[in-house]
């Protein structure tokens, strides 16, 4: 059983996979005062306070952009999933779309974003069939903007939703967008995602909708 996923029986055995993969990587850890570095099997990885990139960041975001504040997170996470992905899948020669697709949300959890539970209507198919329904039950920046004591009126985890759909789409080599459809931060039990290809996001987003009764 997967340690960092929670998903679909059938789908066990490739994120078991994908752990053995991804694991190692996050487990050779260095901290070298000397150069201020934080290495990752000899990578560097910068350290944030999460509420500083969830809370902070998004609100002097707001004050320049206004409502546009949240397409730019979304777009800085969803490039940072696909430079992650390029880097991972090319350093271990990874090729199989199935396992590539698998090793993002191990990666994502061990990256500290939040653990990952993959819903059963998904179908990672590598056309414009593909559909992922999935929840952040611990995201970071939920649980940050919770913390601050207030509710938000709509959903806050712009990161995590574009990670996520930045590392699919160079898994499977296709175009693919998220969105967040429920969330903690605004009072739902739970950080709801749909993936999917832009062209047929709106009605992947309707039909999960009325099969989880949202409005």
């Amino acid at each position: 059983m997967p340690k960092y996923v929670e998903c679909p029986e059938p789908f066990e055995p490739l994120f078991e996979k994908a752990e053995e993969i991804m694991v190692p990587q996050f487990a050779e850890r260095e901290w070298n005062p000397e150069r201020s570095a934080f290495l990752l099997s000899g990578e560097r990885y910068v350290m944030y306070r999460a509420a500083s990139m969830a809370v902070a960041l998004k609100n002097q975001l707001d004050q320049v952009l206004g409502a546009a504040s949240g397409v730019v997170i979304y777009k800085f996470g969803k490039a940072c999933g696909s430079s992650d992905a390029k880097f991972y899948f090319e350093k271990l020669g990874i090729t199989d779309p199935a396992v590539r697709l698998a090793m993002g949300p191990v990666g994502f959890a061990l990256g500290g974003y939040a653990v990952v539970k993959i819903l059963p209507e998904s179908v990672p198919a590598p056309n414009e069939e593909f559909l992922l329904v999935y929840d952040h039950p611990n995201s970071y920046e939920a649980e940050a903007h919770l913390s601050t004591g207030k509710i938000s009126d709509k959903p806050v985890d712009f990161l995590n939703a574009g990670y996520s759909a930045g590392w699919c789409s160079e898994a499977f080599g296709i175009t693919l967008d998220a969105k967040e459809i429920t969330c903690m931060a605004m009072g739902d039990e739970q950080c709801r995602f749909v993936m999917a290809p832009p062209s047929r996001l709106r009605e992947r987003i309707k039909e999960i909708k009325e099969k989880y009764g949202l409005t």
